[in-house]
């Protein structure tokens, strides 16, 4: 799941020769992002107060509602999430999702590099 739909090491622009070791994974499904934590928390052992979430809507969407849903079905709360974006309207032959879209988000090198490595070695397996 991560391969395709997380963050993948970048370097900082701020910086020459430094790194951003952030774990993210964007997505419109809670049961996708649930199962992600869930690795967050039982493989990587995470702490889970260092969990961030953020929110990707279209301006049509409750701001106020959408969060509390993905509160509640990832387990951040709400003043773990960071500033949410509002995107711009699409036509309206698109149909977005009615929850947004969901960002969870954790820095650390350490937690990063073990899952570099736990990929490393799926690759090798197959």
């Amino acid at each position: 799941m991560y391969v395709g739909e997380g963050t993948k090491l970048r370097k900082d622009p701020r910086y020459k020769n430094t790194f951003i070791y952030a774990i993210e994974l964007t997505n419109s499904d809670p049961q996708i992002v649930a199962l992600f934590i869930k690795f967050l928390k039982e493989e990587l052992e995470v702490d889970f107060s260092k969990v961030r979430g953020q929110l990707f809507i279209y301006p049509d969407l409750d701001k106020e509602k959408v969060m509390r849903v993905w509160s509640r079905k990832t387990g951040i709360p709400i003043a773990q999430f960071q500033k949410v974006i509002m995107l711009k309207p699409r036509s309206l032959v698109f149909r977005h999702s009615p929850l947004g879209t969901f960002k969870v988000r954790i820095s650390s090198k350490d937690k990063f590099l073990k899952l570099q490595s736990i990929i490393e070695s799926v690759w090798k397996s197959v």
